[in-house]
């Protein structure tokens, strides 16, 4: 958990450049990534009682922090270290969500199931930008170094280098 942690501390160090005391107290993304962290920490632990115990708190946290930030990384989604939250408010990620390292993502953020009847949800590469609005929806991949412009609606697999841009995202460049 540590090791990720810092990963991703050093990644709001280098975006934003600010102090550790600025970011423990007025980035609430980093406060929901704190929780998702020690969520998937809790979800591991195998000692009888005491691991029921954690997992009510973790849940209980986990809740708390959806509410005040309005992001919600539950602690099922797998997503690597280096994650970074742009600004806080409705970032919804479904929880077999799996994002890779140093991803980044806006605010307004969907990522999840196309809807009622659909299954899968999407499979995100390593160094992954997802803009303000945007919405990654579906069993897709989306590749390494891939960038997602501000409410572009992701419905297909996108491939490694790419820009995707509007409604249905369509790939502008490549990489």
């Amino acid at each position: 958990m540590f090791d990720n942690l810092r990963a991703d501390y050093k990644r709001y160090r280098l975006l934003g450049g600010k102090g550790i005391d600025w970011y423990l107290f007025f980035e609430q993304g980093l406060w929901a990534i704190v929780v998702y962290r020690m969520g998937r920490d809790v979800r591991k632990a195998r000692i009888p009682v005491v691991s029921h115990l954690l997992k009510i708190t973790a849940f209980l946290m986990f809740k708390i922090m959806e509410i005040v930030t309005g992001i919600s990384l539950p602690a099922s989604a797998q997503i690597g270290k280096g994650f970074y939250v742009g600004h806080f408010g409705k970032i919804i990620l479904h929880s077999d969500v799996k994002m890779g390292e140093n991803c980044s993502i806006g605010p307004g953020v969907l990522i999840g199931t196309k809807g009622v009847g659909h299954k899968g949800v999407p499979v995100i590469g390593n160094n992954v930008y997802i803009g303000t609005g945007a919405k990654v929806l579906g069993n897709i991949k989306i590749g390494n170094n891939v960038k997602i412009g501000a409410n572009s609606v992701v419905i297909k697999d996108v491939p490694d280098g790419a820009t995707v841009v509007g409604i249905p995202g369509k790939v502008v460049k490549i990489n």
